[in-house]
């Protein structure tokens, strides 16, 4: 091997998972209560002004579903230090629209005590449907992003009145939109990619 590189424990082995949630199992309310708004990471200000929330309900759904998804980046991100990339939302055409799919991919630098971080947050190592054993990485990011689905928080956030064409500033709580069950059961995790670090068995090596 050339000077200078060396194969160790230390080394940065980047893996990325694909997270994909469609709305399929239950309901996602659509009324203006605070469980509303679905999932999404675009504020009012990621639209065209012709295409802004047109009522003050209507921005509340959008702040609720822009808060949902800040709890699910600050869940996976508990895990372990990571990114994520290359986000895809469904059916999102307009302020008013929510979203009916949300898919995005979180890469971690090092991934190996993904899974004890999440026991260790959960207090336990049975997922977020009640029933599963969180024993992979994939899983971890899973039951993360079901649990920060459903976080019941508030925040004094921006929201957009569609009515008064004005922005204000109001405090919006949101509330689990549907049970983990069928958030889980919309939800898929996949590696789609990996770098696995070189033993001192050389076995299989590329000759």
């Amino acid at each position: 091997m050339p000077s200078g590189f060396q194969q160790n424990s230390n080394q940065l082995a980047p893996s990325f998972y694909r997270v994909v949630w469609a709305a399929s199992t239950g309901t996602y309310p659509t009324t203006d209560t605070n469980d509303n708004g679905g999932i999404t990471p675009s504020s009012a200000d990621s639209f065209a002004k012709a295409d802004l929330p047109t009522t003050l309900a209507k921005g509340k759904a959008r702040s609720r579903g822009n808060m949902r998804f800040r709890n699910v980046v600050n869940r996976i991100s508990g895990l372990a230090d990571c990114q994520i990339v290359d986000i895809e939302i469904g059916s999102e055409t307009n302020g008013d629209a929510q979203a009916t799919s949300l898919a995005f991919t979180v890469k971690f630098d090092r991934d190996a005590g993904v899974v004890g971080a999440c026991t260790a947050l959960n207090g336990s190592a049975t997922g977020a449907d009640g029933s599963t054993s969180v024993t992979t990485v994939a899983l971890a990011v899973k039951d993360q992003f079901v649990r920060g689905f459903r976080d019941a928080t508030t925040a004094n956030v921006r929201v957009y009145d569609g009515t008064a064409s004005e922005d204000r500033q109001m405090p919006i709580t949101v509330a689990a939109p549907d049970t983990a069950v069928d958030i889980w059961a919309d939800t898929t995790v996949t590696l789609i990619d990996g770098t696995e670090l070189i033993t001192t068995d050389n076995s299989g090596a590329a000759e």
